[in-house]
């Protein structure tokens, strides 16, 4: 059973003034571009042994802060009538950057303002990225190995006199762990260089477009293996930040910042190549998707939406416009998509914390890598002992997604019972 391997990488960088997202004190139109914005594509497929029927997957990976839920929809419905792909086995995945343009308009406004004329202008390139996938499959043989990156990443909850601080924590959860996936092509050149790593793209918040320290990395092992040939997968990396502090308090970092982490990361990967890899053996391209209700606990709530500030005031504005008090949960999309015996990306469409990537990780002893920002957004999803502890990540972030109220502490409960049965798949 062959595995054919396509890939492309288009320049996303928007080409017209809008604002960025991520962050609610940057609000004018960006000043420059730092490192620019790309989409790259990577399109697998296999021939049956009968040489007539055909599976393929596609991975769509964005140098963006997520892919927009409703743009994801209409993207997945696109690919399937124009190159007849399922839609499960269609995969968003976007770096989480905080240096790129607004893809949606169902969050806060105060976190950016998506431009309308920049959709067209991304899907346009998708479409264009996709079909130059196509042009250039090639039969390839899968490797994967593991190692270590200490020294960008670290836990952003630290819990003191019985309250979540937004601050370094070296002793709370954290996932240093680097995947790499290498493809080779029959005669052993690298066609595409696939690696996993876990920690929020928010070295720097100046009103910059950057891919930030993820798009460093990628443009160093380019230089080393070829234009287009690596792509950053990122992992469950809600509650975990880049490790810039000083006195107990985190400060945003500068460019040089970024290109040290950058370079860190980059030099792990080598690493990983230059050590025995071990070959993965094809597997029946498949795809599955599920979703799970995550029910919002009633108010009131630990003095939730009796806070002041102009966040508060534009929450009360969209649970007004969107009627939002009325909804009492959040569809949590799964989606599973095998491409070897040993591989496989689990996708959610939120901000999972690190404590949910580390149990999959555990649960699926290796063969499954956890992608968050997949296929859409609808906020942070935090563990059941996260909520009743506070914190940004399971109360105050519903301000900026439109939560009408935290989730209720079972939601921990329904992800996982989901998640065991997606494990079986891998």
């Amino acid at each position: 059973m062959k595995l054919m391997l396509g890939t492309a990488k288009l320049d996303i960088t928007p080409p017209f003034s809008v604002p960025l997202a991520g962050f609610s004190d940057r609000r004018d139109v960006y000043e420059e571009v730092a490192r620019p914005l790309y989409v790259r594509v990577w399109l697998f497929e296999q021939q049956a042994s009968d040489g007539r029927q055909k599976r393929q997957a596609l991975v769509v990976q964005a140098d963006l802060i997520t892919w927009g839920s409703r743009h994801v929809d209409v993207l997945k419905s696109s690919i399937q009538a124009q190159w007849g792909i399922a839609p499960e086995h269609v995969f968003f995945h976007a770096s989480h950057t905080h240096g790129g343009p607004q893809t949606t308009d169902e969050f806060s406004p105060l976190v950016g303002v998506m431009s309308a004329e920049y959709i067209p202008f991304l899907e346009r390139a998708v479409e264009q990225a996709i079909a130059a996938a196509h042009a250039n499959l090639e039969a390839v043989t899968l490797e994967k190995g593991t190692g270590i990156c200490e020294g960008i990443g670290i836990n952003r909850r630290r819990i003191a006199h019985g309250t979540v601080e937004f601050a370094p924590n070296p002793e709370g959860a954290s996932d240093d762990e680097v995947t790499v996936i290498r493809c080779l092509t029959e005669d052993g050149r690298m066609k595409g260089l696939l690696f996993h790593f876990t920690c929020h793209p928010t070295t720097t918040g100046a009103n910059r477009v950057t891919s930030e320290f993820c798009g460093a990395t990628m443009e160093l092992l380019d230089r080393e293996w070829g234009e287009g040939v690596s792509c950053f997968l990122q992992g469950f990396c809600g509650d975990i930040r880049p490790a810039l502090s000083k006195d107990g308090a985190f400060y945003r970092g500068d460019e040089e910042d970024i290109a040290r982490s950058g370079a860190l990361l980059a030099e792990a990967v080598q690493s990983i190549l230059n050590s025995p890899m071990t070959r993965l053996e094809p597997a029946i391209i498949e795809g599955w998707v599920a979703q799970v209700e995550l029910p919002f606990r009633p108010l009131p709530f630990g003095g939730y939406g009796t806070e002041e500030g102009e966040l508060v005031d534009a929450w009360k504005a969209m649970l007004l416009a969107d009627s939002l008090p009325h909804k009492d949960s959040a569809a949590l999309k799964v989606q599973l998509l095998k491409l070897a015996d040993g591989l496989s990306f689990l996708g959610m469409n939120g901000e999972m914390v690190v404590e949910y990537g580390l149990w999959v990780k555990r649960m699926a002893a290796g063969k499954i890598l956890p992608l968050g920002y997949s296929n859409g957004m609808i906020g942070y999803v935090p563990t059941a002992a996260q909520i009743e502890e506070g914190g940004y990540e399971s109360v105050s972030s519903g301000y900026v997604f439109g939560y009408p109220a935290p989730f209720a502490s079972d939601v921990e409960s329904r992800i996982k019972g989901v998640l065991h049965g997606m494990i079986l798949h891998a």
